[in-house]
């Protein structure tokens, strides 16, 4: 910046401090735009990813209802075959109590301890009947 003739250089030097403060300001304002701009980008992005991660958390939530109830399904399908079971179990124990399936392992272990008495020869099987026996043509 050249001196002006006649002028104050303390006046010179503020309009050289002005000028300056001038250029700076508008690097500021440049940087701010650009901010506010990359600001505007990132929201985007923000809402992007946003929206994804709901739309992600939704199906994960949906495919462990999912899970969850066919988990519930087969755990009362076991309890119903388990209840059954035991019916069918303490059915064919009250049609053959002495069976060797029934046996305790108590009175297993008692008949090994036990071996002066003889042992009564087991049902190997059930006998259901005539109407129950299955036939092959």
């Amino acid at each position: 910046m050249k001196l002006r003739k006649n002028r104050n250089p303390r006046y010179q030097t503020a309009l050289g401090l002005a000028e300056t403060n001038n250029g700076l300001m508008k690097q500021q304002t440049d940087h701010n735009y650009n901010t506010v701009l990359e600001l505007a980008d990132i929201r985007t992005d923000l809402k992007r990813l946003t929206n994804n991660t709901l739309i992600r958390n939704e199906k994960l939530t949906d495919a462990y209802l999912k899970l969850s109830s066919r988990y519930w399904d087969l755990i009362n399908k076991l309890a119903n075959r388990e209840s059954r079971l035991d019916l069918l179990t303490q059915q064919l124990k009250n049609y053959v109590p002495d069976h060797w399936l029934f046996e305790d392992e108590d009175s297993a272990a008692d008949a090994e301890d036990n071996s002066s008495k003889p042992e009564p020869d087991p049902q190997m099987g059930f006998d259901f009947g005539e109407e129950f026996k299955i036939t092959k043509h």
